[in-house]
This record gives structure tokens, C-alpha cells and sequence, in this order.
């Protein structure tokens, strides 16, 4: 094996920083799907396609061990109604030989066997594994959840971005080095895929605009970034799910990592704020810019009577990457004002299929 392999090494802050988020977001998933039993999850399967050996030189979990800590967990528990009833699948699979062979003796072995959990790791090129699993990723009676954790650029095409799209009840998440579409942006291999950002810092902003681009018109379909900056690189995340719960649930992770702006872990709109300052209350000249240029497009949509209902307002906070009560502020201020009448503080999830109206005066 290469000596400058990336598991050969220890797993640097960026790294743990993504593998911690993926974690967070499978905890918060796998409940949807196993609180009860429904009748359109009635098996759970978990894929990770770059999964690698289990863990760096030092121990460190990677993707595939933190998924099956997740499972262990809840299997513990005893917290999940469904669990037992609803068979779970955890799918790593690894180009390298070595990887996949170590992985998969590890995730055999007597510490990483879970009651109702069956997990296997095998050697696959990504193209090769991604065509095996698309019977199951099909489904729609199947819960699925998607880590790709590529290299570079290569492997989310646009052919497989339309796929991941397409699959029911299929909530994915997939790394890119956003700095490597910027630098070799000229280059005939990657001009094509993306246009060049103003500000370095927004270059991943520019990469989610350009798949958010490839949505089919008409369809709702949630798409949010996480940037990670390592040095004087930007990686980051693209998370995209056909459910606002799945939208709710990323946002809820990425906020606890960043407290300013919900998207990076750093200064990623160069604010100069700490964190640990409460947000929602101050002046707008001290808060996020993010925050202010959110409350701005609400409170234009609302007093150009363009929202409906809290869905649509809901929807609107998505678009700018932030949670729900993000618009409770606007929407108290322009009750109190008399603009508009409602009955809630922000939008809730209870009310999707009959959501509760916004009146105008």
C-alpha cells in the first residue's frame, strides 16, 4: 500500500469534522424509519461507498465503524419501536483490496455484531457497487441512506446526481473538493461542471448552486452544503433529501456545528463574530450576515403577499439554509404589526399535508 495513503495518517480536523456530521445525521435518521414499523420502511440499508478500512493509523473510527457505533447505540436502547421487526443492512464497499479485506474482518468480529443489523464490506470500484445497489435504492418500501465520500470530483456525475435524486425515500450526503473545482476550473474535465465563485470562501455555495441547477423544474427536492476548510482548502458536503424532515434534521446537525451561519466550520461570510453570542437578538449591524440577508428576503416575501401558509415559509428558510424558528422573529414582528394575521411562531412539520394559512390585512 501507498505510505502516503490517507488511512496510513491520522485523520486531521476536517476529516473528523465531516466524519462527526455524517455520524449526527445518520442518529438523527435512523428514527424515522424505526420509531415503528411503516409500511414504506420495511427494510433499512445504510451505503457507504468509499467506507476505506474502518479507521486511521491511530484508531480513529471512520465512516463505517461510526455508522455501526450509531446502530450499536440504539440497538442498546431499546429506544426504537421497529427495532428487531425491520431488518437493517449496512453496505460498505472500497476500491482498494487491502481496505475492504480489513474491513470486513472488523466488522465480523464479536465487538461489531448488532442483534438485527447485518454489515458486510467488500471490494468494489464505486461504479461497480452503485449498480449493485440500485435495485434496492429503487425500492419503495426501503428506507436508504447514502455516504459518498469521494475523492476529487469525479465520481457524483451528472448522470449519478439525477439517479441519487430519483430514489424514494433515499436521503444522501457526498464529499467534494470544492477548492479543486475552483483551481482547475480551465481544465476540460471540470470547466464544464461548475462557474467559478466571486469569493473563494463561497466556492462550495457555487458547487450546490450548480447541482441545485440540475433539479428537475417543478420538483421539490432539498439540497444544503456544510463547507470545511483545511488550511488554505475547501472541502465540504452536499446534503439532499425529497422530505423536509430529512431537510430539518441536516440543518439541525449543521447548526450545532456552526453556531453563525450553519454551513461551515468557519468564518465562512468573514463576520467576525463569536459563536457563543446569541444571534436572533442583536442589532443588524452585529449580526450574521446570513441572518440579516434571510429576515430581509422574508420579510419582502410576506409584505409582497407571496407566502401562503407556513410551508411556504418553511421552504423559504430552507432555501437559505436556516431551521424554522430562524423565522419566528419576522413573522412576531409583522403580527404584532398588524401585516399579517397566523396562529403559529414559526412553521412546524405536523401541518404538511394541511399547512396552516397566513392572512394579510
Amino acid at each position: 500500500m501507498a505510505s502516503d495513503d490517507f488511512h496510513e495518517k491520522p485523520f486531521d480536523e476536517a476529516t473528523l469534522m465531516k466524519l462527526e456530521i455524517f455520524q449526527l445525521y445518520t442518529r438523527e435518521w435512523l428514527p424515522v424509519f424505526l420509531a415503528r414499523e411503516l409500511e414504506y420502511a420495511r427494510e433499512v440499508h445504510l451505503y457507504d461507498f468509499f467506507a476505506g478500512p474502518g479507521a486511521d493509523v491511530n484508531g480513529a473510527l471512520g465512516s463505517p465503524l461510526r455508522t455501526l457505533t450509531v446502530l450499536k447505540e440504539y440497538g442498546q436502547q431499546s429506544s426504537l419501536h421497529a427495532w428487531g421487526k425491520v431488518p437493517i443492512y449496512a453496505h460498505f464497499s472500497d476500491a482498494t483490496l487491502w481496505k475492504a479485506k480489513r474491513l470486513d474482518s472488523v466488522v465480523k468480529s464479536p465487538p461489531w455484531q448488532i442483534a438485527g443489523v447485518s454489515a458486510r464490506a467488500s471490494r468494489a470500484e464505486f461504479a461497480e457497487a452503485f449498480a449493485a445497489a440500485e435495485p434496492i435504492l429503487q425500492a419503495r418500501n426501503m428506507a436508504k441512506l447514502l455516504l459518498l465520500d469521494q475523492c476529487g470530483v469525479s465520481h457524483i456525475t451528472p448522470e449519478i446526481f439525477q439517479k441519487l435524486i430519483s430514489f424514494p425515500r433515499a436521503d444522501f450526503l457526498f464529499f467534494i473538493s470544492s477548492t479543486t473545482l475552483q483551481r482547475f476550473r480551465e481544465h476540460p474535465n471540470i470547466r464544464h461542471k461548475i462557474r467559478p465563485a466571486a469569493d473563494f470562501n463561497q466556492v462550495h455555495h457555487a458547487v450546490l448552486d450548480y447541482y441545485r441547477e440540475m433539479l428537475p423544474k417543478g420538483r421539490r427536492y432539498y439540497l444544503a452544503p456544510f463547507s470545511i476548510k483545511k488550511g488554505s482548502n475547501i472541502y465540504g458536503l452536499i446534503f439532499g433529501s425529497a422530505h423536509p424532515l430529512g431537510m430539518d434534521k441536516f440543518l439541525t446537525v449543521a447548526w450545532s456545528k456552526d453556531g453563525l451561519n450553519g454551513n461551515a466550520n468557519f468564518d465562512i461570510n468573514r463576520d467576525a463574530l463569536d459563536p457563543g453570542e446569541p444571534m436572533l437578538d442583536l442589532g443588524a449591524v452585529t449580526r450574521p450576515q446570513k441572518i440579516n440577508v434571510f429576515e430581509e428576503a422574508l420579510e419582502n416575501a410576506l409584505r409582497q403577499k407571496r407566502l401562503h401558509n407556513e410551508v411556504e415559509v418553511m421552504e423559504l428558510c430552507y432555501q437559505h439554509g436556516m431551521m424554522r424558528k430562524h423565522a419566528g422573529p419576522v413573522l412576531k414582528r409583522l403580527r404584532d404589526e398588524g401585516a399579517i394575521m397566523l396562529d403559529f411562531q414559526w412553521p412546524t412539520l405536523e401541518h404538511l399535508e394541511e399547512p396552516r394559512p397566513i392572512h394579510y390585512q
